[in-house]
């Protein structure tokens, strides 16, 4: 009989222990004692592991496979952009998104020098952060950089409800809220702390072909009104705010405008004497300018006006041609757009700019527009508020309250003003404009601080006129045309 092999007897002994009932080896099968001592220990594993085991090891590998599901969920990487605010005083910002936009605050984490190093905020489903500025890391606000050129779109179920209340909360309005081409209707709000935010509500859900349509619709429209508005007498609109160059030689002064910027000359009349020019008026697109020598009653006046054109490099050169000197050569400006400035023989500064599209900044100037460059354009900016029922549309202001540039709009034309500084120095300057009532306007302007330069008097050439003098040394001439009067 052959012999059993070691592993044989193993085999042996645990086919023992299998068997039903039997929990230990008989002694005359117990063999060597490397295959006892290999066989208890298989009887004794046999009982492993225990129920309350089993039950614990089910347990957490059903939690560590829900677990695993649920992380798959998420995409490992989202694609997104999020508004990233910086702003001059976060904390009271926060509150105003709160009042204005009904914004809910999801996450704040403050500095030790208190101010906000990072906050998420939510309007609707739309989410944006903010925090205070930080200049010494390069974050700054619209306020320290001199405005933003970033607009925020904001979609609501109901644009002049929401406009009405970020108005009530301190926003401003820059421009109302209408109808517009591409199906929306929306307006344009500045928030206190330098953005703007275009609030829009869909009314239409239109294709591409329709709105380029309706686009090219409406600038057809405005194209016949400019022509209308070129062919009509400021007098008869009742609406124009306009330069009035006060100067020497202005004869001179009118062939450098011809030369220079293309002007159309539309009316002269020369003094008594026939040596000087009494009034001028010169056409520059659909703007108008007035000019007169200088005489006793009227010291000379050069002024500052902007200039909108269409390639600010062609007519930067041909300025310079024509004689003028350059104050600033053409450059791309921080707020878009192209600029550049020269001053004039007469000493007259032109501010030569071509806009960036759907920019806030130069929105509803002229061709020409008045710029005054007043120190603290703030009080002059009140002063026209109370004396003319002015409204600021624009203002970009540094964190010491220098205002680099704001627009002021007086009926419908647009002025522009920058505080004195470097180069551009304060030059006082003479406006005219028309207004429904002048005897009413003048007298309002008197109260609100104005003086008087001449009182309401009717004119031979068809208008009942006044004068005043702001604070600021810029003389106001305002008239009503005779028999206008309502």
């Amino acid at each position: 009989m052959r012999k059993q092999t070691p592993a044989e007897k193993l085999d042996k002994l645990i086919g023992q222990l299998q068997q039903p009932g039997k929990k230990t080896l008989a002694p005359e099968n117990s063999g060597s004692g490397e295959a006892i001592e290999l066989a208890r220990l298989a009887g004794e594993l046999r009982v492993l592991p225990r129920p309350e085991f089993k039950t614990r090891l089910r347990a957490n590998l059903e939690r560590r496979a829900t677990m695993a599901t649920a992380a798959k969920a998420v995409p490992e990487t989202q694609t997104k952009i999020t508004p990233y605010l910086s702003v001059k005083g976060a904390l009271a910002a926060i509150e105003f998104y709160k009042k204005a936009f009904g914004a809910t605050e999801g996450l704040r984490f403050m500095q030790p020098d208190g101010r906000v190093g990072h906050a998420e905020i939510s309007i609707g489903e739309a989410k944006f952060m903010l925090a205070d500025e930080f200049p010494e890391i390069g974050f700054r606000s619209p306020q320290s950089l001199g405005g933003s050129s970033i607009n925020i779109h904001l979609n609501v179920p109901d644009v002049d409800v929401l406009g009405r209340q970020a108005v009530a909360a301190g926003a401003k309005v820059v421009r109302p809220v209408a109808d517009q081409f591409y199906g929306e209707r929306s307006g344009h709000f500045a928030d206190p702390f330098g953005y703007t935010w275009v609030i829009s509500t869909q009314k239409e859900a239109l294709s591409t072909e329709e709105m380029h349509r309706r686009a090219a619709e409406l600038n057809a429209q405005q194209a016949q009104a400019d022509v209308d508005d070129a062919k009509s007498s400021p007098t008869e609109k009742l609406r124009h705010l306009m330069p009035y160059v006060i100067i020497s030689r202005a004869d001179k002064w009118l062939e450098f405008v011809k030369d220079a910027f293309g002007a159309e000359e539309i009316f002269r009349a020369k003094s008594p004497d026939g040596k000087s020019i009494m009034h001028a008026e010169v056409k520059i697109g659909h703007s108008i300018i007035e000019v007169g020598d200088t005489n006793d009653q009227n010291p000379p006046m050069p002024t500052a006006m902007s200039l909108r054109v269409d390639d600010v490099d062609a007519i930067y050169r041909k300025g310079l041609e024509a004689g003028a000197t350059s104050l600033q050569a053409p450059s791309n400006p921080p707020y878009g757009g192209r600029g550049a400035s020269l001053r004039d023989p007469n000493g007259n500064h032109w501010y030569i700019f071509k806009s960036e599209p759907g920019s806030d900044v130069f929105h509803g100037f002229g061709t020409v527009t008045p710029y005054l460059h007043p120190v603290r354009a703030g009080r002059l900016i009140e002063f026209l508020q109370r004396a003319f029922g002015a409204e600021e549309t624009y203002r970009a202001e540094s964190p010491d309250g220098v205002v680099h540039h704001a627009q002021v709009r007086i009926g419908d034309s647009v002025i522009g003003m920058g505080d004195a500084h470097g180069i551009y120095q304060q030059m006082p300057s003479t406006l005219h404009f028309y207004v429904r009532d002048v005897d009413s306007v003048y007298q309002q302007a008197l109260r609100a601080g104005a003086k008087s330069i001449r009182p309401p008097e009717n004119q031979p050439y068809g208008e009942r006129n006044a004068g005043v003098q702001d604070a600021f040394g810029n003389h106001w001439w305002i008239a009503t045309p005779l028999g206008s009067q309502s």
